[in-house]
């Protein structure tokens, strides 16, 4: 949790994170620091469901939008590989690999 607090544009209202972060320790933080947890619960987590969750659920269900976005970039060695030794070299790889993705959408 400590690289929530080095965060300087602000603290997010909400986070949200896969099945591995399942953990209760890890919800009582988040909320302790006024951040709703959007965690997805793991199958043999039958805790209820606090009231929290059920008003973040929304936001929740549109974490799959990000993960498409990182599986689109995996699509490129170079960038899935991590070959660039600068940030910004690896960020303009990342760029490319966007406008690659949605130039060839547009030719359909």
């Amino acid at each position: 949790m400590a690289t929530l607090d080095q965060i300087k544009t602000g603290k997010p209202k909400r986070l949200g994170a896969d099945k591995g972060y399942d953990a209760e320790a890890i919800r009582l933080e988040l909320i302790k620091r006024r951040i709703a947890p959007c965690l997805i619960r793991r199958s043999n987590n039958s805790k209820n469901i606090t009231k929290i969750e059920l008003r973040e659920r929304k936001y929740c269900q549109q974490r799959w939008k990000v993960e498409r976005s990182f599986a689109w970039l995996n699509n490129n060695r170079r960038i899935d590989r991590f070959m660039e030794k600068k940030a910004k070299t690896y960020r303009g790889f990342c760029h490319l690999s966007f406008i690659k993705h949605y130039l060839k959408k547009l030719a359909k």
